[in-house]
């Protein structure tokens, strides 16, 4: 009876873990296993700045497994943009469209259900037409009966090349965001889910701006296929902000991710 019991939770466990996230702007520790591939299809939708403003993020990723707890991803991004041109008499809008490409590594420490606390570290560096990339992120998750938590501590580096008389310069951007979530299966397919994300920018090594996201999704998956969705709409803004309790300038009011993947 004990291992009747003991196979059903493995399955169950499976069937949480059999994709490597719940959330689609949080990370968990969870890799895949060695030979295993994923596709994912990402879509993005940032809305809402101080003039008209839309973003569409693509991101197309191919993701391996390793073995040894180590996972790679290989992504395109596709990025279109239409925000408001201001003349010297009327306003205008301009559509400007991004291609780059991406690699991620991501390393697994520790378990979510076998140790006290999972653990990753995971890195990516980014070349784009028009600037370049570097990300780091401290991984943490656990998962307690139907609810799985997972924390990230981001920190990304910009680099945008801006040409000069003799060489070239460099326009640096910091990023540092703490993105804390929260996931209840209520079936072991179905799952809702709270993100919230604390997003700071350093311009010259000072804070410029700050502010605070927060907002619902779900998760739904099959044997090999899953789909994430969340509305993140911005709470709050603590620096950077004008004439509003929120910050428009460099954020945007609201976005929307949805992700879904195959995996073979």
């Amino acid at each position: 009876m004990k291992k009747l019991f003991l196979l059903l939770a493995l399955a169950n466990i499976a069937t949480i873990y059999g994709q490597d996230r719940l959330f689609t702007y949080t990370y968990q520790s969870t890799v895949l296993n060695k030979g295993q591939k994923e596709l994912e299809i990402w879509n993005t939708l940032r809305t809402g700045r101080a003039d008209y403003y839309s973003r569409l993020d693509n991101r197309t990723e191919f993701e391996i497994g390793l073995g040894g707890k180590l996972q790679t991803s290989f992504y395109l991004n596709i990025t279109s943009k239409t925000s408001t041109i201001n003349g010297t008499a009327t306003k205008s809008l301009e559509t400007e469209n991004e291609i780059s490409f991406s690699n991620e590594w991501k390393l697994k420490l520790l378990d979510p259900v076998a140790n006290p606390i999972g653990l990753a570290l995971y890195g990516e560096y980014g070349i784009g037409s028009n600037e370049y990339e570097l990300e780091g992120k401290l991984i943490l998750d656990k998962k307690l009966n139907n609810l799985t938590i997972a924390s990230n501590a981001v920190f990304e580096l910009e680099l945008v090349p801006v040409p000069d008389v003799n060489k070239t310069l460099w326009e640096k951007e910091k990023k540092a965001d703490i993105n804390l979530a929260f996931a209840y299966s209520l079936t072991p397919k179905f799952a809702l889910t709270l993100e919230s994300i604390y997003k700071n920018v350093f311009v010259d090594n000072k804070l410029e701006h700050s502010a605070l996201y927060s907002g619902l999704g779900f998760s739904y998956s099959l044997q090999n296929f899953w789909i994430n969705f969340t509305v993140l709409p911005q709470i709050t803004s603590f620096k950077g902000n004008m004439d509003s309790s929120l910050n428009l300038n460099e954020f945007e009011k609201i976005q929307s991710r949805l992700l879904f993947s195959y995996v073979f």
